[in-house]
């Protein structure tokens, strides 16, 4: 079930900032651009709209590599989503920091994180957490203030036995 959440939430970005005839809409107060250092800075409001996918944040710095592709993105204080997959799973989270390398599929959520399944409610809560889509690797971190929490329903022995002769019928 972990690693069932662990790769949804990689392709919940994935998904959100593939390269496909959708369009993203960027909102925010104030953009800036610098072609020297290509960088491009996104402040105030930060709201990025792809389909029913959301991401907001207070500021959105993105990297461009010389042939002005992205090759970083970073998500910098009150950053929330809420994504749509394929699969009509639903995430919503939250993180002070979101950090992501498109072209090396990784992740790396900060500061007070939480991922949720809606569908499903399973959750997890951490200080850092790191993904790699390429592996499909995890490594989520706590501390002593808050210790990684990984929340989840079991169905009970009835209600098991239930579906189990449902799905024999």
């Amino acid at each position: 079930m972990l690693l069932r959440l662990i790769i949804s939430s990689i392709l919940l970005l994935s998904q959100l900032f593939a390269i496909d005839e959708n369009e993203i809409r960027i909102e925010a107060n104030i953009f800036e651009a610098n072609e020297k250092d290509r960088l491009s800075i996104f402040s105030g409001d930060v709201k990025i709209l792809k389909g029913r996918d959301e991401i907001n944040s207070s500021t959105v710095r993105i990297h461009f590599d010389e042939n002005n592709q992205p090759e970083k993105y970073e998500f910098l204080e009150s950053v929330s989503f809420k994504i749509h997959l394929k699969d009509k799973s639903t995430y919503q989270g939250k993180a002070e920091k979101v950090y992501l390398f498109p072209a090396d599929e990784k992740y790396i959520f900060s500061d007070d994180v939480e991922i949720t399944e809606l569908e499903t409610a399973r959750k997890i809560e951490g200080n850092k957490v790191s993904l790699d889509g390429l592996s499909g690797s995890a490594r989520i971190i706590g501390d002593n203030k808050k210790p990684v929490i990984m929340s989840f329903k079991i169905a009970n022995r009835d209600e098991a036995k239930r579906k189990d002769s449902e799905e024999k019928e």
